[in-house]
């Protein structure tokens, strides 16, 4: 389950479309909840701790929220790519909300359906009895966006704050004003989709290049893009006799003059791991040495991302290790947006390997 919900929409012009939604649990505070004799919902809300964002809040965005109809489980394996209409069939729309980010605010509020309310509140006291059989009468929220081409933002959303939470306020035969505050907690299972269109972007063309040959390289979280790398030749290199290797970074330059830059951020760290024989990802053997050693972090001036595999490179140079490659990606992938530009290995003074050594 991850930190944050991601939620918008939003059109780059080098990136092209990307879109963000969630899929969330509610969940009963305690078990045996109960509304009184005769209740009547007047009215529900959702609140969601505004946590940061990414792109320009100064655009409008609207997105509906749906009653989803299939359940979700806390120790299921998700992919942000699922198929959403799995999901909603009916497309019972319980909410449409069109507002205009505010991070700097507390929360955002959500008014559902009136007969979504009476739904919830006209609940049986079994269904209420504990959480088994209440998400198996409501299992749960999916907030979508409507499409947005242009520049706007990805909200990120904390649903583990004490302050996102969904509120039902109601009165019964024997009391007015009353309220009820369900729960989105660690228990609650939850699911970030992204989805990626490029075919209007400026980077189509690299995106499906397979040569090695670019100038520039794209990086993007959300379940994006990422890079994979090879060094083919380095075991060339380590074959002067008595060579010692002291250090090898991978030094990775930003595009600096990028004019999108003052909007999309660069992402204050990147992650690097290496693939094993199966295709899959795997830490490097100096990632495990701590993160002041490993790097990863973009230096002080905006300019640069450095990482310090020197042991990777020494155990595929001396073939203790099969070099499958390694793969670059933003850190936090699936909690933040952030994009990155970087300066390819073709490029003048592009990302490369730098290698500091001793020889007799």
């Amino acid at each position: 389950e991850r930190t944050y919900s991601l939620l918008g929409s939003f059109l780059d012009p080098i990136f092209g479309y990307s879109e963000a939604s969630f899929i969330t649990q509610m969940r009963l505070p305690s078990s045996n909840a109960s509304f009184g004799t005769n209740p009547v919902a007047d009215s529900m809300v959702i609140y969601l701790d505004y946590r940061s964002y990414y792109g320009d809040t100064t655009i409008s965005q609207t997105f509906d929220v749906y009653e989803i109809e299939k359940s979700i489980y806390l120790d299921s394996t998700y992919y942000s790519n699922l198929n959403i209409q799995t999901y909603i069939p009916s497309q019972k729309i319980i909410a449409t909300k069109t507002y205009y980010p505010r991070p700097n605010d507390s929360c955002l509020a959500i008014r559902l359906s009136d007969a979504f309310a009476q739904q919830i509140v006209a609940a049986t006291s079994t269904q209420l009895q504990n959480n088994d059989n209440f998400l198996t009468f409501f299992k749960g929220f999916l907030f979508k966006p409507h499409p947005n081409y242009n520049q706007a933002a990805i909200i990120y959303f904390n649903l583990l704050s004490t302050k996102s939470k969904v509120t039902l306020y109601y009165h019964n035969n024997t009391a007015n004003n009353l309220k009820y505050d369900f729960v989105f907690n660690s228990n609650c299972a939850r699911i970030n989709l992204f989805n990626h269109d490029y075919s209007s972007s400026t980077i189509q063309t690299s995106i499906n290049d397979s040569t090695g040959n670019d100038s520039l390289l794209y990086l993007q979280a959300m379940s994006g893009l990422n890079v994979k790398i090879k060094f083919p030749y380095i075991s060339n290199f380590y074959q002067q006799p008595l060579l010692a290797l002291v250090k090898a970074e991978l030094i990775i330059p930003i595009k600096t003059d990028d004019a999108t830059s003052s909007l999309f951020k660069v992402p204050q760290k990147l992650l690097l791991v290496m693939y094993n024989s199966s295709g899959t990802y795997a830490f490097l053997p100096d990632y495990s040495v701590g993160s002041s050693y490993f790097g990863g972090n973009v230096n002080s001036a905006y300019t640069e991302y450095r990482f310090n595999i020197s042991r990777y490179i020494q155990q595929i140079a001396y073939k203790q290790r099969e070099d499958y490659g390694i793969a670059l990606f933003v850190a936090d992938n699936r909690i933040s947006a952030n994009r990155l530009i970087v300066k390819g290995p073709k490029c003048s003074n592009g990302m490369h390997l730098s290698i500091t050594y001793l020889k007799p």
